[in-house]
């Protein structure tokens, strides 16, 4: 059973005896939701008879027999959505705990502690409850090892068993993801709860409820703008929940995106909501990085430009209409950067064909502002536009109609695009040489740069962050790596105030282990990214260019870390006493004292609809199987992307500034090497540990 990690802090220090009851709550509750079942009758149970006021629902009661006198705990279910009541009785006192139960982080939140009697028998009967259940629970992990072995696998449930997509929404988590816009609705920042959010990541199918909810509130008489604008940012993180589980291959997550989108497009034929809500909801997609066919683009601007709107306007008139809408555009931006992002909510809407006519058009515009946009778009997810907007710059590779800037960008952009991409834009770079355009100085970096780094989660994600706070207002930027993947996302704000900086750094650091580190390990890093990027016929987001002008990277390239030889150069330069067979045995049975209490490395495990195949067949109670299953037909296939891992986590290690992070390098280094090598995968206690969390994982759901 997993144990209690800590109290959080309640509004006044609570004394040893509430500390002890506290304890004893949150036992009881890890206990009951252990069980995945209980979660979901507690899910039933209240959705047909809610509590009112401070009356509860009795979820489960057990008789504790102790040496002094039985004791009674029962477990209730209040009004409030994951609110509960645990109550003690015995002869002697009584007591009751009131709080908000995390069900991820197993804590309980917003506690209240009310008792009656004697301290000191609260307090010995307490903790003789928890050595119960504990010693229960050890007792029922040894009793499933052991039917493992001995039970029949036809009498057991198989993995197969469990479903392998998500239930139906219940009326339940429909009331939950409306409570939780409205809370949001009536914060003034408007921002997503972390517990929430974390709820909604673990709860896919509520998709297609807050895009009806939204539609509802979009569409409600008595229009409320604040509720409209949290579900717009539900939807944004709902598509991105979704899409996580696309990329790792699930069909049912691939069917939900295509579900939206039809959806999308039939709000927009009927045009049931105000265009400017279904605007935002297509901008969405863009801003989940949801994958858009070429096809849906059409319909959907179809369905947001609708005939009605152009009338009998000629094909000149409205080449007129564009021309003055790109005037317009112009006067409202300063740089770019700008004109990029204000289109990016538009490209769900924009097919490729017509993002190629766009990138011409605003080639040959009157106005540097735009024309300085084209090199930009070089980063288009579609390579027919990447190769549309070089032809563009070929057209006007001239000093007069290209800038030094222009012509610097386009040359870096050339590094971080596909080989196939690369001919056209190297005939523009050239002939802008021959015609006398200057290539731009680079800008100098933000002053007095601080940059940090995440370690690398079960995804493969790393975050980088550049924060610079000297002045009155402030940079706070960021990129979000996935090793394997590449640059999947960029963002920055170079006017924040300083307070607000320092604000947000301290909520990302407590939110993952980050460390400061030096610009060569980012550059390292970024490079080794973009080399997956292109690699992979993709290419990074726009905001990488404006990033690498804040944060000095000039000489980002397509450069990828050779994993197996940088893993063998990093075991050549260990001690070597730590090179030796009993040296290495040494550093995996230290390295897995620590990495089972990572956090992140708890997240490290492999899933996927790969992961049900193969233990579909097995028997839920049989782990020893379960793992051999992972060992030999999961992780051989997958043991390169495993290096990769171990080694970069290792090289962050060794960047950190903080010692006791450093000090973690070599355990990694010995199993990046093992990895990269030919050591059987069983002789490397690390995989054994990712093989019961892949294992653990499966069994606590399927997807």
């Amino acid at each position: 059973m997993p144990k209690r990690t800590g109290v959080p802090p309640a509004a006044l220090p609570p004394d040893l005896i509430d500390e002890a009851l506290l304890e004893l709550a949150e036992t009881v509750l890890s206990d009951f939701f252990f069980n995945p079942e209980n979660e979901q009758a507690y899910k039933r149970a209240l959705s047909k008879n809610r509590p009112t006021g401070d009356r509860g629902l009795l979820l489960t009661e057990e008789t504790f027999a102790l040496p002094d006198a039985d004791c009674v705990v029962r477990l209730e279910a209040l009004r409030t959505m994951t609110r509960f009541r645990i109550g003690v009785a015995q002869p002697t006192f009584s007591a009751t705990v009131e709080g908000v139960w995390s069900i991820e982080d197993e804590l309980l939140n917003e506690t209240r502690v009310t008792r009656t009697g004697d301290p000191s028998a609260i307090e010995d009967a307490v903790q003789a409850m928890i050595d119960i259940i504990d010693e229960r629970a050890a007792d029922e992990d040894e009793f499933a090892d052991l039917m493992g072995e001995e039970e029949d696998d036809e009498d057991v449930p198989l993995i197969g068993d469990d479903p392998t997509e998500p239930e139906d929404a219940t009326a339940l988590d429909r009331s939950r993801v409306k409570a939780i816009a409205k809370r949001m609705a009536r914060d003034s920042n408007g921002d997503l709860p972390a517990e929430d959010r974390g709820w909604l990541e673990q709860m896919p199918q509520m998709l297609p409820v807050v895009t009806e909810q939204l539609i509802a509130a979009a569409s409600a008489a008595k229009r409320d703008e604040s509720l409209v604008l949290a579900y717009q940012v539900l939807l944004a993180a709902q598509l991105e929940f979704v899409r996580y589980r696309q990329d790792r291959g699930w069909d049912w997550a691939n069917e939900m995106l295509e579900a939206f989108q039809r959806r999308l497009v039939a709000i927009g034929e009927a045009d049931t909501i105000p265009r400017q809500d279904w605007f935002m909801m297509c901008s969405a997609l863009e801003q989940a990085r949801v994958p858009v066919a070429d096809d849906v683009q059409a319909q959907l601007a179809d369905a947001g430009f609708k005939p009605e709107d152009l009338g009998d306007t000629p094909p000149e008139a409205m080449m007129e209409m564009m021309r003055q809408f790109m005037d317009e555009l112009a006067r409202m931006v300063s740089s770019p950067f700008e004109v990029v992002d204000s289109l990016k909510g538009s490209g769900a809407m924009l097919p490729a064909a017509l993002r190629s006519f766009l990138a011409i058009e605003l080639a040959l515009s009157p106005h540097a502002v735009l024309r300085e946009t084209v090199p930009l778009l070089l980063l288009d997810d579609d390579s027919a536009v990447r190769v549309a907007a070089a032809g563009a710059l070929e057209q006007t590779a001239h000093p007069e109609t290209m800038s030094p800037d222009a012509l610097r960008r386009a040359i870096t952009i050339r590094n971080w695009i596909p080989a196939g991409d690369r001919p056209a834009l190297d005939a523009a770079i050239r002939k802008a040489r021959i015609a006398g355009v200057e290539i731009g100085a680079w800008p100098a970096p933000a002053r007095d740069l601080e940059l940090y780094a995440s370690s690398v989660d079960g995804s493969g994600a790393q975050s980088i962050l550049g924060v610079s706070r000297t002045g009155k207002k402030g940079l706070f930027a960021g990129l979000l790596l996935r090793h394997g993947t590449g640059v999947v996302d960029g963002w920055l704000d170079q006017d924040m105030a300083r307070g607000k900086v320092g604000k947000l750094l301290r909520e990302a650091q407590m939110a993952a282990p980050l460390v400061r580190v030096g610009k060569a390990f980012v550059d390292s890093m970024v490079e080794h990214a973009i080399a997956a990027s292109v690699e992979q016929g993709t290419v990074p987001p726009a905001p990488l260019m404006e990033l690498a002008e804040l944060l000095g990277g000039a000489e980002w390239k397509d450069r990828r870390i050779d994993i197996a030889a940088e893993a063998g150069r990093q075991f050549a330069a260990l001690d070597p006493a730590e090179r030796t067979p009993e040296g290495i045995e040494m550093a995996y049975a230290r390295g897995l004292e620590w990495m089972v209490d990572d956090d992140v490395l708890g997240s490290w495990f492999e899933d996927g609809p790969q992961v049900q195949k193969a233990l579909a067949k097995l028997p839920r109670t049989d782990r020893t199987r379960m793992m051999a299953a992972v060992m030999s037909d999961i992780l051989p296939d997958k043991r390169a992307e495993w290096t990769e891992r171990f080694l970069m986590v290792a090289l962050w290690s060794q960047a950190a500034t903080d010692k006791a992070q450093q000090a973690k390098a070599a355990d990694l280094v010995q199993v990046a090497y093992a990895l990269a090598g030919d050591a059987p995968l069983e002789s490397i206690p690390a995989m054994e540990l990712i093989a019961d969390q892949t294992v653990r994982g499966v069994l606590l759901g399927g997807w």
